[in-house]
């Protein structure tokens, strides 16, 4: 799995950053791992103090990565107003100097799904994110409505350069444009909701803990169609080399979502993945786009084989 290469390790960190995180945290650090996962350029790592407690913590240099801060201090606005209860591990505290983004997590004895997948891993991933949807329907906090994580076929339409490049990606996506473009019009629209959408559950955004599977990294959650988790995740699964279709079938009709409406989000999500993985990505997060571009070539072979063969 691609990811970010070069995380700040604990001793990379200002001093003044480090007594910050002891203090939040109420003693003194003894050991950390840094996680390997996951895109973000900031600090993420568990954390062991001197008495043997342990947490989750996440910091981001505001100055350096403003955008990437930008999402922090969504995460800890979203993770703040979960309910207990749901699998999702708990926001502890949080800081934020205008400088430096904080937030500390209960920490998780978890570790992310294998590769290759299992049969049974894949059926236990998809059972808990279906019954987390019918949990968090409606959702149990307020929530924006706007879909920024939909939809990129009609701005990509607009940049001759992209086009170019999306022909060397997908001839099938190249000669459908002006058609994927009006299909996800639809999906956006199909794509509203009164669900709790994580709206980036990809597999490096779940852990697996004993019998328990959690969802983690909560900056982009919106009120939607709880199906937009979903096709997130098992287009994760299909870059990694599992068919989608049979595990599809299961997840749909809990759902209730036609195969229709189905088909236009998938195509407004495959959108906005190409059109990611095809705009010139700013130096330290290439590992995003290479990212973007092995879930959209997935998402795109998905969304042809459903246009040839479910028509």
């Amino acid at each position: 799995m691609f990811a970010s290469r070069r995380r700040p390790r604990w001793a990379e960190l200002p001093a003044s950053v480090r007594r910050c995180i002891e203090g939040l945290l109420g003693g003194a650090v003894v050991d950390t791992e840094s996680c390997a996962g996951g895109f973000s350029p900031g600090f993420a790592s568990r954390i062991t103090l001197r008495g043997g407690h342990r947490a989750f913590v996440k910091a981001v240099d505001a100055h350096l990565w403003p955008t990437e801060a930008s999402h922090y201090r969504a995460e800890a606005e979203v993770a703040g107003r979960l309910p207990q209860g749901l699998p999702v591990p708990r926001l502890l505290t949080t800081h934020d100097d205008g400088r430096w983004v904080l937030l500390v997590f209960e920490q998780v004895d978890g570790v992310a799904p294998e590769r290759p997948w299992t049969t049974r891993q894949i059926r236990r991933v998809v059972t808990q994110a279906v019954a987390f949807a019918q949990a968090t329907t409606p959702s149990p906090i307020v929530l924006p409505r706007d879909h920024p994580r939909l939809g990129g076929w009609a701005h990509l339409a607009l940049d001759p350069s992209s086009v170019a490049r999306l022909h060397t990606v997908s001839t099938w996506a190249s000669r459908h444009l002006d058609r994927l473009t009006a299909i996800e019009q639809r999906g956006l629209h199909a794509a509203q909701g009164d669900s709790l959408v994580h709206c980036d559950l990809y597999p490096h955004n779940v852990l697996l803990s004993g019998d328990r599977v959690m969802f983690v990294d909560w900056p982009h959650a919106r009120l939607g169609a709880p199906v937009i988790d979903i096709i997130a995740l098992l287009t994760g699964m299909a870059a990694d080399g599992v068919d989608p279709e049979p595990h599809l079938h299961t997840a749909l009709p809990a759902l209730n979502c036609p195969p229709d409406s189905f088909d236009a989000i998938l195509t407004a999500h495959t959108g906005f993945l190409m059109a990611g993985a095809l705009t010139p990505m700013p130096t330290g997060l290439q590992a995003i786009a290479e990212e973007k571009l092995r879930l959209a070539t997935a998402a795109t072979r998905w969304l042809q084989h459903r246009h040839t063969h479910t028509r």
